[in-house]
């Protein structure tokens, strides 16, 4: 078992769990994400629960990237999360 292996893998699992929380607090600070959200006539929204929220144009353009980074993120963090555990034993 190499304590630098761990370590690496503890690191990204906790980095993907870190953008998740972050995507949260700023989804909620903003009014949901550019997902759900739709853009009409040149206006930005955000959705939560179907409640829309008008956003800028570069706000909503990072909602949609920070979305799509959680598709790569989250999947990695539970992949090195649990290689981190095998490390472990």
């Amino acid at each position: 078992m190499s304590d630098i292996r761990y370590r690496v893998l503890r690191t990204i699992s906790f980095m993907g769990i870190l953008n998740f929380l972050v995507f949260v607090v700023i989804a909620i600070a903003i009014g949901g994400d550019a997902v759900n959200g739709r853009i009409v006539d040149g206006h930005f929204y955000v959705a939560n629960h179907g409640r829309l929220t008008e956003v800028s144009q570069a706000v909503y353009t990072y909602s949609l990237w920070h979305v799509r980074s959680i598709f790569v993120t989250h999947p990695l963090a539970i992949l090195t999360g649990y290689l981190a555990q095998r490390e472990r034993r």
